[in-house]
């Protein structure tokens, strides 16, 4: 039964990706779910496959998730949470009026910005930005800080978009000598809050250097904000829930998971349609070789790599593919805990710290790519936090964002300052492919 209703669920999403532009989610509903045993999660994952589920935050043992169930299956779901005692309760009942709710009002922000006189360049988080605003403010910020920064495209999407870099340091050349801390936010495109710390976090390095220099002086910031522009563009103009890229994956179906998409470690993951999709063959999209490159290019002066995603509180580390401990488990375990613990005394959420196999599932990724192919010992996957209203998962408050950035922001001190303090190792033949950023 739970497969026909899978199948039944499929055929209609596929229907709607064919016959709409904009994807309507009417009666969809969020809940909030408890896991406290181990057969509780395995319940949930397998409900994940069967029922279409969409996690808006990962499950994990003792923590609570996000949930999106379409209409179709609503019923059923409950009914097996509720045969096999598993905590949860309804927090929307229509994510489509949500999000209508969530976009008008970041609609009238975004109005009330351009109808008033603005100080100079100096970002305001008051609305979440479209890929032309983020693109606009990185080009701004490289004419009137070329000291400081270097923007450079690093390849285009399929749909013909440029995946932007920027660089920052406090001689404005990234150079082989300094450690470098490399970030890219956005590779899932729905996870807005993402985008947004990684944009607070240049805001803060650059316009707000002075009070910051600590953080440029030992430490170079390479940092890619949006390495899904495709995705980012739908979500903003086509479906607010859009997760992949947007070349296509057969006849029917659109995209490909960019995070599932490297090579090491590899696995092809679900049918073309599912959310997961691992693409064809490793390293398919170009939005994943872009990311390669630069991981390539910077890999011997990067000492921390951090991939910013949302949402969930946590903060994880490698191997996600499988459980399969690192040598330095304990460093990276206490470095994330000490991020974790800024977070908490500015008064934000208790991060969880650990192995992102073990305290979610197991998958590959980014941070398990760098780490495994490049020898990038410190890597990192921050899973931001939900907001206050965690069943929010994506769709937060604009209130919301702005702490979440604030607090990302502490993380990314810490990390940036840990880097900071460690040593590049001499090399005789320098091998840093774009020292003109």
């Amino acid at each position: 039964m739970v497969q026909i209703f899978g199948a039944v669920s499929l055929l209609l999403i596929l229907l709607s990706i064919v016959l709409a532009d904009e994807v309507s989610y009417e009666n969809y509903k969020i809940y909030n779910v408890h896991t406290k045993t181990h057969a509780d999660l395995e319940l949930l994952h397998r409900l994940r496959n069967d029922l279409d589920l969409d996690f808006w935050s990962p499950a994990a043992l003792n923590r609570n998730s996000s949930v999106m169930v379409n209409p179709w299956n609503d019923g059923l779901f409950r009914e097996l949470l509720t045969k096999n005692d598993v905590e949860h309760r309804l927090t929307h009942s229509d994510v489509e009026s949500l999000m209508n709710q969530k976009s008008a009002e970041n609609r009238i922000n975004s109005r009330r910005r351009r109808n008033t006189k603005q100080d100079d360049t100096i970002a305001k988080f008051d609305h979440f930005w479209t890929l032309d605003e983020i693109y606009q403010y990185l080009d701004d910020l490289k004419q009137k800080y070329p000291h400081l920064v270097r923007v450079k495209d690093y390849g285009v999407t399929h749909e013909g978009r440029p995946i932007k870099v920027f660089t920052i340091s406090a001689t404005g050349v990234v150079d082989e000598f300094h450690p470098a801390v490399l970030i890219d936010g956005g590779i899932h495109a729905r996870e807005w809050a993402g985008h947004m710390s990684v944009v607070y976090l240049i805001h803060q390095l650059v316009e707000r250097s002075a009070e910051n220099m600590e953080l440029l002086n030992s430490t170079n910031w390479v940092i890619m904000p949006v390495a899904n522009p495709d995705g980012y563009v739908y979500t903003h103009e086509s479906n607010r829930l859009w997760r992949k890229n947007r070349a296509p994956a057969n006849t029917v179906c659109i995209g490909t998971d960019l995070n599932r998409n490297f090579p090491f470690q590899w696995a092809f993951y679900g049918g073309e349609c599912s959310i997961g999709y691992a693409g064809p063959t490793p390293a398919s999209e170009l939005e994943t070789r872009a990311m390669m490159l630069l991981m390539a290019n910077y890999a011997r002066v990067t000492k921390v790599y951090l991939a910013v995603h949302s949402c969930g509180d946590f903060i994880l580390y490698p191997y996600g593919y499988d459980y399969v401990d690192v040598p330095n488990k304990a460093q990276l375990q206490e470095l994330g805990e000490k991020a974790a613990a800024a977070v908490k005394a500015i008064g934000g959420p208790e991060y969880a710290v650990g192995n992102s196999a073990t305290l979610l599932y197991p998958a590959n990724g980014s941070d398990d790519f760098i780490y495994g192919s490049f020898g990038v010992e410190y890597a990192y996957t921050l899973e931001l936090s939900c907001g206050a209203n965690s069943g929010d998962g994506f769709i937060i408050d604009l209130a919301e964002m702005q702490k979440i950035t604030k607090e990302a922001f502490e993380m990314f001190k810490v990390f940036g300052t840990f880097a900071g303090e460690q040593k590049v190792k001499p090399l005789n033949t320098v091998n840093i492919a774009d020292q003109s950023l």
